[in-house]
């Protein structure tokens, strides 16, 4: 009792509470003035830390010590009589319940403000256009080793996938929204380029086996922060930390959504495994790099045999590359190891959209009628599963375009576009549907954007195709002239030589003889080259990729350019590909019959086409 008198006296509880008060207000301002200085995380850590050791000494120095109207003194050197211990707790009293005030409104303003990641603090009103809906952009890498911006671009990704599998909220595509990565356009515009009424930004900074990500989402319209908080982990919990971030924005966005629960289950125990993953998708992606995300993506399902995602996106790089990407290796190799990848990717999980659209695509592709019809229900399958990669229905509609029916592959088409609109192929490949089905003005329209987004010719070359084989000229001058603003370079300049043929039919020969020796054998420009002045021996020529045939034969399909569909090498090249086949138990494409003759056999194109 003695002693417990005596450390009320001397105010020892006082400073402990006092302390105590204090040095938690102390973290708490920390813990969020910190983050935004790009501290590192250990700074806190050890803030956190001395203010536990500084606990013992405070203890000590309330005992041993007196505040008296003179100063600080040693309890046994004060007289009784000059000490004024009631004024002194009243002091104490006073400081600790200030130091609580403010505590408890620091909690406050963190529970109540938008950096809270369980509040929402400014309600959004349902009624208003494209609420449910968001962009995910890619996280600004703020590592000190800049080779870990794939990680960044991985959460990102993983993001995304996340988000999508909430009910009701609509969410652009990895395609679009990564087009505006380390770009400064504002907010509001990208939201209305991609048709989404919230965006998602921040960074990413790892470092060993720690990471911090800060993100925050943004309504579109007000260009308002509706919640942001940073997130200071181990590596360890990264997937619990997506599961977080998803869970904060369907409250945000909790008056559109209606109340939403969100689960994130990991795809891997083996975090080596997992970064070597985002880094092989991130190359997968960009089309860059693709045999080193081949050694990635192989890496990681050698450490982990059950990481489905790494073998369906293994089966995808390797698909890719058969396909006419850069690659050292052996094509014919890698053709046959994407079906394996992907089966493998399906026995772990058979809603794998990426890897039923690559088995479905290589089925198509297999040269035999029975695959190919098995493979346009893989690819529809994978296409009605995934929802923020278009390349399944592009592919599917790309198949129907290929096979000569353009009516049926409008729609899939029109879906990817509608998905993924700022992405070059889908405009494209819509346009050249469009096109096909005697639309000039659609098509151009489309054409045209395709060529502003990727900087490239293409797309204006193949509709000046169909319009130069028309023999309308004027319009194919006009056409060209216009893309020509969107181009620099080698680009310019190949147009430009087009449009000066165009001009004068004279300098046609000398055009396809410098154009054969300047561009890659096989090339896509080279065919189309070859296909706008009506070069036939060029266009079956069977050197070159076979990649360049396949793009023919959806060009082909231009109401202009029935001297190809006609020619029994293109015949030939068709029964080849299967593609003959298909059509004898399907049916021939419209406005098109097979004639048998000393040729071989050809196609008889004079009938009417929708």
């Amino acid at each position: 009792m003695k002693l417990l008198a005596e450390l009320k006296r001397r105010n020892v509880f006082r400073m402990a509470g006092l302390y105590t008060v204090g040095a938690w207000l102390i973290v708490q301002v920390g813990e969020t003035v910190l983050p935004a200085f790009d501290t590192p995380g250990w700074v806190l850590r050890a803030i956190i830390v001395l203010l536990a050791i500084g606990f013992i000494p405070a203890i000590i120095f309330s005992w041993l010590f007196e505040l008296t109207h003179e100063g600080v003194k040693r309890d046994t050197d004060v007289v009784a009589e000059r000490t004024t211990p009631p004024a002194k707790a009243w002091r104490m009293d006073r400081l600790m319940m200030v130091g609580v005030v403010a505590l408890f409104s620091l909690l406050m303003a963190e529970w109540f403000w938008p950096s809270a990641p369980s509040v929402t603090t400014r309600p959004v009103a349902t009624s208003e256009a494209g609420e449910a809906s968001i962009a995910v952009l890619p996280f600004v890498n703020m590592s000190p080793d800049q080779d870990n911006e794939f990680f960044a671009d991985g959460i990102s990704e993983e993001l995304l996938n996340v988000l999508v599998g909430i009910d009701g909220l609509k969410v652009a595509s990895r395609a679009s929204a990564f087009l505006f990565k380390d770009r400064t356009t504002p907010i509001p515009e990208i939201a209305d380029l991609l048709d989404v009424g919230h965006v998602l930004e921040g960074s990413v900074r790892k470092q060993g086996e720690r990471v911090r990500i800060t993100a925050q989402l943004i309504h579109a319209a007000s260009d308002a922060q509706l919640w942001s908080q940073t997130y200071e982990r181990d590596l360890t919990d990264i997937f619990r930390v997506q599961e977080e971030i998803a869970q904060a924005i369907t409250q945000a966005l909790e008056n559109a959504l209606g109340v939403r629960r969100v689960s994130v289950a990991p795809t891997t125990t083996d975090l080596v495994a997992y970064e070597r993953f985002l880094r092989g998708r991130s190359r997968f992606y960009q089309r860059s790099e693709l045999d080193a995300a081949i050694d990635d993506l192989e890496f990681a399902v050698e450490r982990d045999p059950a990481f489905g995602d790494a073998w369906a996106f293994l089966s995808a790089v390797n698909h890719v590359a058969s396909s006419g990407w850069p690659t050292e290796r052996d094509r014919d190799a890698l053709k046959a190891r994407a079906p394996l990848a992907a089966d493998r990717a399906l026995a772990l999980n058979p809603d794998s959209a990426i890897a039923l659209a690559v088995k479905g695509d290589w089925s198509f592709r297999a040269g035999d009628p029975e695959k190919m019809m098995e493979g346009l229900r893989l690819l529809e399958r994978a296409a009605d599963l995934s929802s923020i990669d278009t390349s399944a229905r592009l592919w599917l509609g790309l198949s129907w375009l290929d096979l000569g029916f353009a009516e049926r592959a409008l729609p899939h088409l029109q879906k990817a576009h509608e998905r993924d609109p700022l992405v070059p192929s889908n405009k494209g490949y819509l346009g050249l549907a469009h096109a096909s089905l005697g639309r000039i003005d659609e098509g151009r329209e489309l054409m045209l954007g395709a060529v502003e987004i990727s900087g490239t010719p293409l797309w204006a070359a193949v509709l000046a195709v169909g319009l130069a084989n028309d023999g309308d000229e004027s319009a194919t001058i006009d056409l060209l002239v216009e893309a020509q603003a969107h181009l620099s370079g080698g680009d310019s300049e190949f147009v430009a030589r087009m449009i000066r043929v165009l001009n004068d039919s004279s300098k046609r020969d000398d055009f396809l003889a410098d154009n054969f020796e300047a561009t890659q054998r096989g090339s896509a420009m080279e065919m189309l080259a070859a296909l706008m002045f009506q070069d036939p021996d060029s266009v079956f020529s069977n050197s070159g990729p076979r990649a360049s045939f396949e793009f023919m034969t959806s060009t082909s399909w231009l109401p202009s350019l029935r001297w190809v569909r006609e020619d029994p090498r293109f015949y030939a090249l068709m029964q080849d590909r299967g593609i003959v086949g298909f059509w004898e138990i399907n049916g021939f494409p419209p406005g098109c019959s097979p004639v048998n003759d000393s040729s071989g056999g050809r196609l008889d194109c004079s009938g009417n086409r929708p």
